[in-house]
């Protein structure tokens, strides 16, 4: 596994754990108002990782990825929850 994927990881399955949490204890109508800070959730996690790793190299792409992800991610939520709001 590169160096890239094994920081973004741990982001990704904890915006995953998030959101399907969110969505089975929150009722539906405050769905909107989790995601963005499940987004800042992510950033900061993000961060430290990347502090923790104390490797310069590739410092941008890792993190590029990572944010991608996360976006991606909240984005097929966002779907879902326009899929759900609008039955």
């Amino acid at each position: 596994m590169t160096r890239t994927v094994a920081t973004a990881l741990p982001v990704w399955v904890t915006v995953i754990a998030a959101i399907i949490v969110v969505g089975l204890v929150m009722p539906s109508s405050t769905w909107w108002e989790f995601l963005p800070v499940i987004a800042g959730g992510a950033m900061v996690l993000m961060f430290v990782i990347q502090v923790g790793l104390q490797s310069k190299d590739g410092l941008v792409n890792r993190m590029l990825v990572t944010a991608t992800g996360v976006t991606a991610l909240l984005i097929a939520a966002s779907v879902a929850t326009l899929l759900v709001l609008a039955q």
